[in-house]
């Protein structure tokens, strides 16, 4: 009866109003309307397909929350089902869906301040995305929350989209590029994941000023790219992750004033990309600080006599007799034991210990592995200036996959030290 009621309520107006209390789903718009949510106004599914469908553009939905959808993965069930242009969501609570919000063919979309969480407990395979965008355009996707799905946000074949200011934990990827161009994503926060990033078979995809962090564990990242074309990386804070950034099959790509401090790796060259520029990088306070990078032709490391900015070689002793900002020696920056425990994970348990610092001294010193990595001709001898950490999230207890890490508070205090000094020392700079 409910349904019917509805129904009539569309045909005569394009406001629908839902009081608070349980409304019964599914609902379908097929014409334009604004549905209007009281406080705790509830749309329910009944536990098959999708909650709410919105087939006619120009609809606003506002203020509910929507919740129990299907499980059926091949027919995409989903809290909110999007396939009309120029659609606006706001302030919407979904829980216990499979998909969080599905965009099919749709241009002109707004999706802001969505709370999106999947039922908990489930196992990855299990779960469906948090937002999902496919064959889409020109949608704006800004201050949401996303946790408990399987990828924050995915992307398939959709260009031209904005994502900005949101927080993205507790999630397989938090954000998932496949063969979609001209994306912007600015300002977001992934915690916990276990990546922050993967830009897949994908072209002209702008990151800036995003905080990567926490993404920790045995194969973690806070940023992939991987097959992709002119990317550009900038501003962005990089801490905490098993790996901070993995560069695989990069063409043109610009990494620029961005932190990387505290990861387990820093920055992961494959050698198969080309014209990359890696430069006024703020690098430090990692277990490894690089591997690979040893083609000058793949990665460029330093551009109008700047490079990067490494803590081990100001900690080594780095000189600047000239005054110009430059250290006087060149810095190698990758180490042959991080080669060697990238494939030998039963290694990590021993980087620690006395005898692993002397090795790497003694390889420094006299190099005696075949392993050729990355060299800053032009190292800097301050820092640049970091982009993100007063928005630097503060640590879990636990990371991605539920494992407590050994020395966490003295890591974090660390690395807060390491902020505060980047920071006055460009103040007084």
């Amino acid at each position: 009866m409910i349904a019917f009621l509805w129904t009539v309520a569309l045909l005569s107006s394009d406001t629908l109003r839902l009081a608070s209390g349980i409304h019964a789903g599914p609902l379908v718009l097929t014409r334009p309307t604004v549905v209007l949510g009281a406080p705790g106004a509830v749309l329910r599914g009944p536990g098959t397909g999708t909650v709410l469908e919105i087939r006619a553009a120009g609809s606003v939905v506002r203020g509910l929350r929507i919740e129990r959808s299907g499980r059926d993965p091949d027919r995409y069930d989903a809290g909110v089902l999007v396939a009309a242009d120029s659609v606006v969501l706001e302030d919407l609570v979904i829980r216990d869906v499979l998909f969080g919000i599905y965009l099919t063919q749709v241009r002109g979309v707004t999706l802001r301040r969505l709370d999106i969480a999947g039922p908990p407990g489930l196992q990855e395979g299990r779960r469906g995305d948090g937002i999902t965008f496919y064959y889409s355009r020109g949608v704006v996707a800004e201050f949401n929350r996303i946790a408990q799905v399987r990828d924050g946000m995915y992307f398939s074949y959709s260009d031209s989209i904005r994502v900005s200011d949101n927080a993205v934990t507790h999630v397989r990827f938090g954000l998932h590029y496949m063969f979609s161009h001209a994306n912007h994503f600015e300002r977001n926060v992934f915690t916990d994941n276990a990546a922050g990033a993967v830009i897949m078979n994908s072209r002209r995809v702008s990151v800036t000023d995003n905080v990567f962090a926490w993404n920790a564990g045995a194969r973690s990242y806070g940023l992939v790219l991987q097959q992709a074309t002119d990317p550009l990386v900038t501003g962005n804070l990089l801490v905490g992750n098993g790996i901070g950034v993995f560069f695989d099959n990069v063409i043109r790509g610009t990494f620029t004033d961005n932190v990387v401090a505290g990861n387990w790796l820093g920055l992961q060259l494959f050698p198969n990309s080309e014209q990359t520029v890696v430069t006024r990088n703020a690098i430090l306070a990692n277990t490894f600080d690089a591997t690979g990078g040893a083609d000058t032709a793949a990665y460029r490391l330093c551009v109008d006599g700047r490079g990067n900015y490494w803590g081990a070689a100001v900690g080594a002793g780095g000189y600047d007799l000239s005054g110009d900002g430059v250290l006087d020696v060149p810095h190698a920056a990758s180490s042959p034991l991080a080669e060697l425990a990238l494939t030998r994970q039963p290694l990590r348990l021993w980087l620690e210990s006395p005898a692993a610092r002397a090795l790497g001294w003694a390889e420094r010193t006299f190099p005696v592995f075949a392993v050729g990595g990355a060299t800053d001709p032009c190292p800097l001898g301050t820092p640049p200036r970091p982009a993100m950490l007063t928005r630097l999230p503060a640590a879990p207890a636990t990371h991605a996959g539920g494992t407590r890490t050994q020395g966490t508070a003295a890591a974090f205090t660390l690395l807060l030290g390491l902020a505060a000094l980047i920071v006055g020392r460009r103040r007084t700079a």
